[in-house]
């Protein structure tokens, strides 16, 4: 429940602290004293619209603070965890606006954004007022009121997960199909592709051995020319270097045997002589193996022309013709493996399909059992806030269930009245006034009391266009409330304001020459006067104190004998 409320320079409050008890809580004042601005605040807390306007003038920030108690129920803590915020057994949210406006948002003592703000403020406060209202006129509000009522979150939530599932199968059906399609296109090419370089049978590296072949062959005859001639030179022609070098070697050998000094000399040419003898051998043997077939080349050129063509279709080099060939395969024997993902997966979603459209089934069949129950028990609860004459129904649109069912069903609904005997059922946004769809919204309130999960309710301008007894019976159906929930209401009517224990004033006054907006809770005294105002005006007679008296009095023991 909400428990204190600070609110620091806004609008035309100064400083404000306020403490709620547990119940009911009314807030009364006069016309324009800024109750109003006491909702502002709450619903600036629960992530509303912030501006600058609502700066108090002279000053550069405004600042609002809530804290929270929490329930003994773990679903705001989950949540709180959910929202990545830290845990505690109470909330406590601060929100500061600027005029230079960087505005911040603080949840639990840390930094927070507005989209953590909002999604926590929808489990602490609900707020009815003319906006909440009007919401009552949309479909799906009212398609989730008779959830609520029917006990069929629980039903209702198998089916949007259910949905859900579905819908996630659908959309990778989908995806699954443009993939395959995709690669199904280009299945020849890649078919085509991979024959073809496979047929050329490459080898890694061949493209590089075979341009040297080439350039060998295309030399051959020089070659062999160079090498004979060599030959020759070295050994094959009379005055050749082996037989001048083996005259010399002779000469010199003669010589050292006289001169010693010779003998070094002599051994370096008899080394020089068998390794230009050796050399001479092997240019023979090479002459006797260098061969110069012509279709050889021809072979080479083809071939390099081949590769040549492959290079430039897939790639720049032979690896990469390979690669583009074993990527190309693969493709194609994911095509395959694509193909039975997409069947199983359109199977999967047809057993997906066929599970939403039972729990929808379900979630219909429960809902006109619920709805025929909620009509019954809205009629007796509207005719008890003043519109004795009322009937009110629960009409489902007719749809075809060979359409796909959304994430609440296929069910859509129409809550509709007739204010009169003898008036035709028509829809309640076509013939509800303002102050009848105040009332109605509270009576579905009474009627789904315990259900909510949200704490707090705040009832702004519930009692718009009534007055009477029907205002002492909208008094007893907040103080019903009250037992299920922390209740705050704004009110004018003092058949209201005596059913709640914790009673504040809202009153606005002059200091230091500056118009402020103040509350404060009232002592039992103080209340009876301010029951009194309501009923009397701003100087009560005796006799109007009696009677606020006495209903405050009469008001505190119906609420006694009703526990």
């Amino acid at each position: 429940m909400l428990s204190e409320l600070v609110i620091n320079n806004f609008a035309l409050i100064k400083r404000l602290e306020l403490s709620f008890g547990s119940g009911f809580n009314v807030l009364t004042g006069e016309t324009g004293a800024g109750k109003s601005i006491i909702i502002g605040a709450v619903n600036l807390i629960l992530g509303g619209r912030a501006s600058a306007d609502l700066i108090r003038d002279g000053s550069d920030e405004a600042e609002v603070q809530a804290v929270f108690s929490l329930p003994a129920s773990e679903e705001i803590i989950q949540l709180l965890e959910d929202l990545g915020l830290p845990e505690s057994e109470e909330v406590i949210i601060r929100r500061v606006i600027t005029r230079s406006g960087r505005n911040r948002v603080y949840i639990n003592g840390v930094l927070s954004t507005l989209t953590q703000l909002t999604r926590l403020g929808q489990d602490l406060v609900t707020v009815s007022g003319q906006h909440e209202h009007q919401r009552l006129l949309d479909p799906e509000v009212q398609l989730l009121l008779l959830d609520q009522y029917g006990g069929l979150m629980a039903v209702r939530a198998k089916m949007a997960a259910a949905h859900q599932r579905w819908m996630e199968l659908r959309t990778r059906v989908s995806s699954l199909e443009k993939r395959f399609y995709t690669a199904h296109e280009k299945a020849d090419l890649y078919e085509f592709q991979v024959k073809e370089i496979e047929a050329a049978n490459l080898v890694p590296g061949e493209d590089e051995d075979l341009e040297q072949e080439r350039n060998f062959i295309r030399n051959a005859e020089k070659i062999f020319i160079t090498v004979r001639d060599s030959y020759d030179q070295l050994y094959g022609r009379t005055g050749a270097v082996t037989e001048v070098l083996d005259a010399v070697r002779s000469d010199l050998g003669k010589a050292a045997a006289i001169d010693d000094q010779l003998a070094s000399q002599v051994s370096e040419l008899e080394d020089a002589y068998y390794k230009i003898t050796d050399a001479a051998e092997a240019l023979h043997d090479h002459l006797d193996r260098l061969t110069f077939d012509p279709n050889r080349q021809e072979e080479i050129e083809e071939r390099l022309s081949l590769i040549s063509r492959l290079k430039k279709k897939y790639g720049p080099g032979l690896k990469e013709v390979m690669d583009y060939a074993r990527r190309a395969g693969a493709d194609l024997e994911k095509l395959s493996e694509m193909e039975r993902e997409l069947e199983a997966t359109k199977a999967e979603a047809a057993k997906a399909g066929e599970e939403a459209r039972k729990h929808a089934e379900d979630l219909s069949d429960r809902r006109k059992g619920a709805a025929d129950r909620m009509s019954v028990a809205a009629t007796e609860e509207l005719k008890s806030l003043g519109m004795p004459q009322l009937d009110f129904q629960i009409r489902f649109v007719e749809k075809n269930k060979s359409i796909d069912p959304g994430p609440v069903g296929w069910d859509e609904i129409e809550f509709l009245i007739s204010p009169n005997v003898g008036e035709k059922l028509k829809p309640l946004a076509r013939i509800a006034s303002g102050g009848e769809l105040s009332r109605a919204m509270l009576g579905l309130k009474a009627l789904l009391a315990g259900q909510e999960k949200v704490q707090t309710l705040i009832f702004d301008e519930v009692d718009a266009g009534i007055g009477g007894g029907v205002a002492e019976v909208i008094g007893r159906k907040i103080k019903g409330l009250s037992t299920f929930h922390q209740v705050l209401c704004i009110t004018h009517l003092p058949q209201i304001a005596v059913f709640a224990p914790h009673h504040h004033l809202v009153f606005k006054e002059v200091r230091e020459r500056r118009t402020v907006t103040d509350i404060r809770q009232l002592s039992d005294n103080e209340r009876i006067e301010e029951v009194a105002r309501m009923l009397g005006g701003l100087k009560p007679s005796a006799q109007t104190l009696a009677a606020a008296r006495e209903m405050v009095s009469k008001a505190s023991k119906r609420t006694k004998s009703a526990n």
